[in-house]
């Protein structure tokens, strides 16, 4: 019986983590973390690996799709990442207001909106709406998902924001 339950202890601690509830406090991350973060949330993880070892792309019951990347990874001689950087990006066209981008800030401050030119894979300019969280002291499983579901809720406002389309389209366009 002692070998049933040596057995059973050693292959729950190699099965990853299992975060008991939400109130579970993470000081780092790992890619099997937010993996398993994303899924406990029914988000579809279309990748991961894209943009760094810690490195998700999901999509929303919406359809909107999202990185999750992890940063500041393996320092410290620590395993896993102190940060969380949340990404949802745009291809841009480049007459982007860059006026609008700023405004978007300034509307949204839970959030931080960016146009990078090149892009990531060079492919062209893209705008970036983002929300970034600091693990080092603790930060609770539960507050993690609400940062993410806070920087899914802003993007899509903010995206409208900048092409003043959907609720910030001009007047004349009715």
């Amino acid at each position: 019986m002692r070998k049933i339950l040596a057995s059973i202890a050693i292959l729950a601690a190699l099965a990853g983590p299992a975060f008991a509830d939400d109130s579970t406090v993470v000081k780092t991350v790992t890619l099997d973390d937010l993996k398993q973060i994303l899924t406990e949330e029914g988000y579809t993880i279309k990748s991961t690996g894209d943009d760094g070892d810690v490195s998700i792309r999901a999509v929303d019951d919406d359809g909107l799709i999202f990185n999750v990347l992890g940063s500041a990874c393996n320092v410290k001689g620590v395993d896993g990442c102190y940060g969380i950087n949340m990404q949802v990006r745009y291809d841009a066209d480049g007459d982007e207001s860059l006026e609008r981008i700023n405004e978007a800030n300034l509307k949204w401050a839970a959030a931080t909106a960016w146009y990078f030119e090149q892009g990531y894979d060079g492919d062209g300019p893209i705008v970036g709406i983002s929300r970034y969280v600091i693990l080092d002291d603790g930060m609770t499983i539960g507050n993690i998902k609400v940062n993410l579901v806070n920087l899914l809720a802003i993007a899509p406002a903010a995206a409208d924001y900048i092409w003043e389309t959907g609720d910030w389209a001009p007047e004349d366009d009715y």
